[in-house]
């Protein structure tokens, strides 16, 4: 009852703006679940149709920057997938020039949606968490780098891992590092066999392509794996080593 006395303290205290910032990150989250979800979007926003788009107006000069400026309005929303605009950027464009627009896009559409938390919801969150969120943003700050670049292996909606990291207090300069070393494996991966396997679904394709994403996530994981470890074994080592001492008396 205590604890949610102080919760219930802690809240009321929070300033209003902040209050308003947060309602307008939520909305904006809610109005990506609804363009989904409610409207005729859900139903155009597949690898289908994108690659039909961007097929009708490949001949365009401003082709390439029209697809990556769809990254940017489209990651932040959160609940809309990047994956019909990776397939369709590799099957227009090929896996070279895909890949660049492609990896282009995401990164400056996972920056925009890092600044738009971080604007909106940061506030909040230091308001509620008080004094323990320095002591979580010193843990990212020593063993948060590796995982954080895992997260983008991971299948989580693209824009919930940007806003994790800005509303944990991930410096801008780590998140741009860590989302690059993610996005660039994952997204040319994808951009090279997504659209293969659309055009002829062969088995062998969709599991070296498969592979290949499990054998990036054992690399990109192994630091993380590697330090618990580590702090596995110093941990065995310290209880046989009080052990020892208890029996020595």
């Amino acid at each position: 009852m205590s604890i949610a006395r102080g919760l219930w303290d802690r809240l009321a205290q929070i300033p209003f703006k902040v209050w308003l910032r947060l309602s307008l990150l939520v909305a904006m989250l809610a109005g990506g679940a609804a363009l989904i979800l409610w409207t005729p979007l859900g139903d155009y926003f597949n690898e289908e149709q994108m690659i039909g788009l961007l097929e009708d107006v490949r001949s365009l000069w401003w082709t390439p920057l029209a697809l990556m400026a769809a990254y940017v309005v489209i990651t932040p929303l959160g609940f809309i997938p990047v994956s019909p605009l990776l397939v369709a950027g590799g099957f227009v464009f090929g896996p070279f020039w895909g890949s660049i627009y492609n990896v282009t896009g995401l990164l400056v559409g996972a920056m925009v949606g890092f600044w738009v938390a971080r604007l909106l919801g940061r506030d909040f969150v230091v308001q509620l968490a008080g004094p323990k969120l320095k002591r979580a943003e010193m843990l990212i700050e020593r063993q948060g780098f590796w995982p954080l670049v895992q997260t983008r292996f991971l299948p989580i909606p693209f824009a919930f891992v940007s806003y994790g990291a800005a509303l944990a207090g991930v410096g801008t300069a780590r998140f741009l590092a860590t989302t690059a070393l993610g996005v660039l494996p994952v997204t040319v991966t994808h951009t090279y066999f997504a659209p293969r396997l659309l055009k002829d679904p062969d088995p062998v394709t969709g599991i070296l392509y498969l592979s290949i994403l499990v054998l990036f996530n054992v690399v990109v994981g192994w630091p993380s794996i590697r330090e618990r470890l580590r702090r596995r074994r110093r941990m065995a080592e310290l209880k046989a080593s009080r052990h020892l001492r208890d029996g020595n008396r």
